[in-house]
């Protein structure tokens, strides 16, 4: 989440030195891609400690998080464009693909080392 926060602030540093309609759709598209992602990390990981889930029950968790983020998402590309004077689908669509590069690249990146695997 901290890879998210930090795109959003750079679209938003971005949109506010450089004043485009295209940079404040990147914005909007990174903001939405973060919401998303981050309505997802929530689902997956957060639960009362004292319930064990079975493997079944983990992969249920993961898909509802997974049609949670893209309804998210989903819905918000649609307001936006509803209550957008001037909404650039490629500047959503860039800020979008970035968040979720971003996300998926700070999912690789992140090691857990294997001791707390284990526990």
């Amino acid at each position: 989440m901290a890879a998210q926060a930090a795109l959003v602030l750079v679209c938003l540093l971005a949109h506010l030195f450089h004043g485009e309609t295209i940079s404040f759709s990147v914005f909007v598209g990174a903001g939405i891609g973060a919401m998303g992602v981050g309505y997802a990390a929530w689902r997956v990981f957060w639960r009362p400690t004292e319930r064990v889930l079975s493997g079944t029950s983990e992969l249920a968790t993961l898909y509802r998080a997974e049609v949670g983020k893209l309804a998210i998402i989903g819905g918000l590309c649609a307001v936006f464009f509803l209550l957008s004077e001037a909404p650039l689908a490629s500047g959503l669509v860039i800020g979008l693909l970035l968040s979720m590069v971003v996300s998926s690249l700070s999912a690789i990146m992140g090691k857990t080392p294997l001791a707390l695997i284990t526990e």
